[in-house]
């Protein structure tokens, strides 16, 4: 496995050569021929580091829900192809999906995780165009998920899992038309900023042994109509098997005391309904 010292320091001269002028065909492709041997190292080392780690983390997750719904959502999850959450900010939805995602993966139920979002700005105000690749440009958006992964897998797993072995996969909703996911748990973020075709887009993508969590506020939409809401209403007006629809209220919120006033606060002020 892996490159050994002659084809290192032929690697080496290579990439010494290509800095200063063009490769010939044959030299390109012995450069990326060594260089996709480095990163299949690299893939196998930290798949044989995850196996050896993986046993001992699911024997030390526990997941703690907090109130009736938190333990309605989970058993969703357990038990659906697609659980949808929504309801009011702070009441765990997206540290939950992802802690559980996170306990499945570790027991080797799933083969991966993949997380995704909606680039939609708060309010529709934006700092503008940000030149970069479709997964730098996503993980602004999934902060949050990534660190609630990071305090299951260890923040170095998931980044080394996202840039090298594939088990965590950011997937940029714009190029969700053609996927077909298998044996994953699929996440959902901020799903009420979704558009219904996003939302049939992403529902579809659902392989064998594939779940989808479906998390969102629609009390805070920043587009003319949500995906969510309407997924909801589909779902309760035809009855559809094997979805679970969890509604989180103001009364579920763990965040913090003042976060719970201020909802109630704001839905009190009639702007603020889900």
């Amino acid at each position: 496995m892996g490159l050994n010292n002659r084809e290192y320091k032929e690697l080496e001269k290579l990439q010494k050569k290509s800095g200063f002028t063009k490769l010939s065909v044959s030299e390109q492709r012995r450069l990326e021929k060594l260089k996709g041997l480095i990163e299949n190292d690299k893939k196998q080392v930290a798949k044989d580091k995850w196996e050896n780690d993986r046993s001992l983390k699911a024997q030390q997750l526990h997941i703690q829900t907090l109130n009736k719904n938190q333990a309605e959502f989970l058993k969703s999850m357990k038990n659906n192809v697609i659980t949808i959450g929504s309801g009011s900010s702070g009441t765990g939805k997206t540290y939950l999906a992802c802690r559980y995602a996170a306990s499945e993966l570790l027991a080797g139920n799933i083969k991966k995780i993949v997380i995704t979002r909606p680039y939609v700005a708060v309010s529709g105000r934006t700092t503008g165009f940000k030149p970069n690749t479709d997964i730098e440009k996503l993980r602004a958006f999934v902060l949050p998920m990534l660190y609630y992964l990071g305090e299951v897998l260890g923040p170095e797993y998931v980044e080394n899992q996202i840039q090298i072995a594939g088990t965590i996969e950011l997937a940029p909703l714009e190029s969700i038309r053609g996927r077909d996911f298998k044996e994953s748990i699929l996440i959902s973020d901020e799903s009420s900023n979704m558009t219904i075709g996003e939302v049939q887009a992403l529902s579809t993508r659902l392989g064998e042994g594939t779940r989808w969590v479906c998390i969102g506020d629609n009390a805070q939409c920043d587009t003319n109509n949500s995906g969510l809401r309407w997924f909801e209403n589909l779902v309760n007006k035809h009855h559809i098997s094997n979805i679970g629809v969890v509604k989180f209220t103001h009364d579920d919120i763990v965040r913090s005391g003042m976060v719970k006033e201020l909802v109630v606060a704001f839905e009190l002020e009639g702007g603020y309904k889900s």
